[in-house]
């Protein structure tokens, strides 16, 4: 097959998540199997226009906003009649190809963004990305096949009327990340983008009740975003400098030393479609305290892999905090199951699963 995927970035670009892994993870396996996959993608400062990352193809063009025009002018002039199948990746907003193109085509949604948009974005800008997911993608994809990677994302879907609904779970690397020596010491970890929907500030606010009863512990956010400064901002107010460590941006073997050390992942966001490090933090022999929101109550296991906290209330995230810090019996227990946990998720299953989509919206 030859397979042509619209993203906002590329796995390169200094912005990327896990919307970007979930579809390189699998591409580069899809090339593996002798498909051709093309990647259409927004640009960035001293990237390249166009290059090949494991086999696949990736343009950029355009940039934040501009990206979804850019990327439609270039198809349209370029690759239109070069390729068999779309996946059309929505992050908030899809690129409408339904519109210029007639190929079969797949819409991903890792998870609708409605409230993020007013967390992100200001006015008018929300209300417009807001129109755009909720009122003009369902009307604009009524017909076509969606794929999403979470139980409670299928569910926000069917809500916009939108069907014919597949789940395809995140995967993980299930060489890369394996287990570790644990810190020395109470060791608690975030990893992801620092954007204002992922609700760092509770964590950091938690770590004030956290400090009082185990004055050793400590908190490493790893990652970088628009927030970063207000985060620091926030911890030197409430001197919690030397307890928490900003490591901004960092390599993966990094990233899998830091996880294997932690003793808990938190992951306090708004929302996720899945959220990826959460098993990436359970095959490192690491549970995970996440919110109880759309996406995370997918992930975690409540008191099996790790706990769930009511979002936004920082007393109840510092004491299931406190609480798997202090019982080692128990922290050991939520371990082996978020390690067991774990094994259901690869990317090779992920791959085959997507294909074997991809394959028959082609055979219809």
């Amino acid at each position: 097959m030859k397979i042509l995927i619209f993203n906002w970035r590329d796995i390169t670009h200094p912005q990327s998540g896990g919307a970007e892994i979930y579809l390189h993870e699998m591409a580069k396996r899809w090339v593996k199997e002798a498909h051709t996959v093309g990647w259409l993608c927004g640009y960035y400062p001293k990237g390249e226009k166009e290059e090949v990352i494991d086999g696949i193809y990736i343009i950029r063009r355009g940039e934040k906003y501009t990206v979804y025009l850019a990327v439609a002018i270039y198809y349209l002039l370029r690759l239109r009649g070069k390729y068999d199948v779309i996946i059309d990746g929505e992050n908030g907003i899809p690129f409408f190809t339904p519109l210029y193109t007639s190929i079969p085509k797949v819409l991903l949604i890792h998870h609708i963004h409605r409230e993020v948009f007013f967390k992100e974005l200001k006015f008018p800008l929300s209300w417009i990305g807001w129109f755009l997911e909720s009122k003009l993608m369902p009307l604009i994809y009524r017909r076509v096949r969606c794929l999403t990677v979470s139980q409670s994302s299928k569910v926000e879907i069917e809500r916009l009327k939108l069907g014919n609904i597949s789940i395809v779970f995140n995967g993980i690397d299930l060489n890369t990340y394996i287990p570790g020596e644990k810190s020395s010491f109470p060791l608690i970890t975030y990893l992801g983008r620092l954007k204002a929907y992922k609700s760092l500030p509770i964590l950091i606010e938690a770590m004030k009740r956290v400090i009082k009863e185990i004055s050793e512990a400590r908190l490493a956010i790893v990652g970088s975003g628009s927030e970063r400064e207000s985060l620091e901002i926030l911890t030197q107010e409430l001197n919690l400098t030397s307890s928490i460590k900003f490591y901004g941006h960092i390599e993966e073997k990094e990233k899998v030393k830091i996880l294997q050390k932690s003793w808990i992942f938190i992951n306090p966001s708004l929302k996720e479609g899945w959220g990826v490090t959460t098993i990436e933090a359970n095959a490192c022999g690491t549970p995970v305290i996440a919110s109880n929101v759309p996406g995370l109550r997918d992930s975690v296991i409540d008191g099996k892999t790790g706990y769930l906290f009511k979002y936004g209330d920082v007393a109840d995230l510092a004491n299931k905090i406190i609480r798997v810090l202090k019982d080692g019996n128990l922290r050991e227990k939520l371990a082996q199951n978020a390690l067991s946990w774990s094994k259901n998720f690869s990317w090779d299953k992920s791959a085959s699963e997507t294909l074997r989509i991809l394959k028959g919206i082609l055979s219809r």
